[in-house]
């Protein structure tokens, strides 16, 4: 059944939109989110025109339409969402998109943009004359579709085909790799799927494959040198213009080592310490408004707006290996997190804060389970220096021994063995699991090889562990090496129910509780213990409780069950966050805390009553 594009768009579209948008079968997406913000500045504003701003689904690239609110903002307003939410509450002005004509907006404007099923973004977005147009890519709060199971050793390979001119589905398009001989077509939606074997391993690394996207009507698209890990990936496809695009990702030198670029060099420093959260979004350099060809600084003519978490889902697959273990693609989300994160508050004299290509770090469409999975264990994990978020660098393999691998750092005096880069700031670190690699980048930050060597070691190093290794170096790290990841959970309440009992009862601790990051933390364990001074902790592991914290704030709780024989007196009720990292549904010293609260006397334990004044019946 086919429904006319004009019922969806608003009376006042323009026409050419209508004549741009025929019929569509139902579940196709109209190109209602197409606008751009054009960057010709006159009187100090941003004219708003109509097909200037991009709107996008995250997930599949295709267009959809929302709303937009926007404030003029001093440059002392942080890019958090608690100072932006403050800001068009008091003074913003609401769109619908798509609007007609211009909008004056001024150099620097607090943006949200939302859409009905997708997360609201927001942003602050700063003019600059190099910046041609601006695309929004949004969260969806559902997956579009379900995942199908995957056997071990298989790849299923799916994603959408869209029209880069119309951001519609493309239907009926063939999708070919180069490693198997199995094929197949995009439906209505622009949907395929692809059940494969996985590529095969060498030397920790899967051999690179080509996919090949064809649709009648538009150029072939040809993406070369992918590494897929088993498991699931997604690769979108946007036809029109007729690129190869070479990946860059042999060996782990997406990244260029060397001091950055000047486009890259930060303008004026935050002066306000940051602490934990996360900036609401992030802004990328591309150099095309559809957010997939990359680009570095001076030469990148779009930006594209995007949460956190999506940037990292889909570069970390870029910068590190997918068919690597957990641990060391989640110390590599953390990384490149922070790494990103900096450039929020630390922006390049340009409209966007970090730049896609590895001029700054690499960022493409496209996913795969396994980052996907670091990136949720470690949601809106960074780290932080001195109260700041901390620009964390990281390059290949930082042991210092020259060999036939591009190493361009120029201090090698810490020794095989040894990682690390001392005239840079970077102090000498123990580094056993690649003694007799070569050196393979500019030796500062975290090493990538050795984030898999220490997952494969004897026994595996979590990448908590890994963090505070190579940041750190394990608490006694010096100079650069001196960071520490930040929290994301926090408790702000404590109640103790009943606040009076008596041994061999139960108690319910509940906690008033705030996720930092945007999105869902899953493996959260509750951990409570009581203490009457001086004497030692009395623990409930058996009652450690796991819970799921959505974004924000949220109520949780947990029991605690009171010893036999407890001595009467007041007690002190220590509770605490963690992060599960070993995933074993329990608390222990691998484990991330994130805060511990005490509240002092907070129990009153009387021998055989409740704090009803009865005698406690036998249990």
């Amino acid at each position: 059944m086919r429904q006319a594009c004009s019922e969806a768009l608003p009376p006042s579209a323009p026409s050419s939109w209508r004549s741009r948008c025929p019929g569509l079968r139902r579940g196709q997406r109209c190109l209602l989110g197409v606008l751009l913000f054009s960057i010709g500045v006159s009187n100090g504003v941003i004219p708003l025109r109509a097909a200037d701003l991009l709107l996008l689904d995250s997930q599949t690239g295709l267009g959809i339409a929302g709303s937009i609110d926007f404030a003029q903002v001093d440059a002392d307003v942080l890019p958090l969402a608690g100072e932006i939410d403050a800001v068009l509450r008091a003074r913003g002005q609401p769109l619908q998109l798509p609007v007609r004509g211009r909008q004056p907006l001024g150099s620097r404007v607090a943006v949200r943009v939302a859409a009905t099923g997708y997360r609201p973004l927001k942003t602050i977005w700063r003019n600059r004359e190099a910046v041609t147009s601006r695309t929004v890519l949004l969260t969806p709060l559902e997956p579009a579709r379900l995942p199908t199971p995957v056997a071990e050793g298989q790849l299923r390979l799916s994603g959408w085909v869209s029209d880069r001119a119309l951001r519609r589905p493309v239907a009926g398009a063939l999708i070919s790799v180069s490693h198997a001989a199995a094929r197949a077509r995009s439906g209505d939606d622009g949907y395929y799927e692809l059940l494969l074997p996985s590529p095969p391993v060498r030397a920790g690394r899967p051999a690179p494959v080509t996919v090949r996207v064809e649709a009648a009507g538009f150029a072939t698209q040809v993406i070369a040198d992918r590494l897929f890990a088993s498991g699931a990936a997604r690769l979108n496809a946007v036809l029109g213009e007729n690129k190869v695009r070479p990946r860059g990702h042999r060996q782990l030198q997406t990244r260029i080592p060397g001091p950055k670029a000047t486009a890259d060099e930060p303008g004026s420093a935050v002066p306000r310490a940051i602490g934990d959260v996360p900036p609401a979004s992030i802004t990328v350099g591309f150099a095309d408004a559809s957010c997939t060809q990359r680009c570095c600084s001076a030469s990148c003519s779009h930006s594209c707006t995007m949460s956190l978490e999506d940037y990292v889902r889909r570069g970390l697959p870029e910068e590190w290996i997918a068919s690597w273990n957990h641990d060391a693609l989640a110390a590599g989300a953390v990384a490149y997190r922070s790494y990103g994160a900096w450039h929020v508050f630390n922006p390049p004299q340009a409209a966007f804060d970090v730049c896609s290509s590895a001029c700054c770090q690499v960022n493409e469409p496209g996913t795969q389970s396994s980052t996907d999975a670091a990136v949720a264990a470690t949601r809106g994990l960074m780290l932080k220096r001195e109260g700041q978020i901390f620009r964390s660098e990281y390059s290949a393999q930082n042991n210092n021994l020259l060999g036939a691998l591009s190493c361009v750092n120029q201090d090698l005096s810490c020794g095989n063995g040894f990682a690390g880069s001392p005239e840079t700031g970077w102090p000498c670190l123990a580094d056993p699991v690649s003694t007799d690699q070569a050196c393979f980048g500019h030796g500062r930050g975290m090493s990538q090889w050795g984030n898999q060597y220490w997952s494969q070691s004897d026994p595996p190093r979590r990448w908590k562990w890994q963090l505070n290794h190579y940041y750190n170096d394990s608490g006694q790290g010096s100079g650069l090496r001196t960071a520490e990841i930040s929290r994301v959970l926090v408790i702000d309440a404590l109640r103790i129910l009943p606040g009076q009992a008596g041994p061999s009862s139960v108690v319910l601790l509940e906690l008033d509780v705030r996720n930092l990051a945007s999105e869902t933390h899953s493996a959260v364990m509750i951990g409570a213990s009581l203490r009457q001074p001086p004497a030692g902790f009395i623990d409930d592991p058996a009652n450690d409780q796991g819970v799921v914290l959505p974004p924000g704030a949220s109520t949780v709780s947990r029991v605690f069950e009171l010893p036999a024989g407890l001595p009467d007196g007041l007690y002190d009720v220590y509770v605490s966050l963690y992060l599960d990292v070993d995933g074993d549904g329990g608390i222990s010293s691998v484990d991330l805390a994130q805060q511990l609260l005490i509240e002092a006397s907070g129990l009153s334990v009387l021998g055989g009553v409740f704090s009803d004044r009865f005698e406690s019946s036998s249990r």
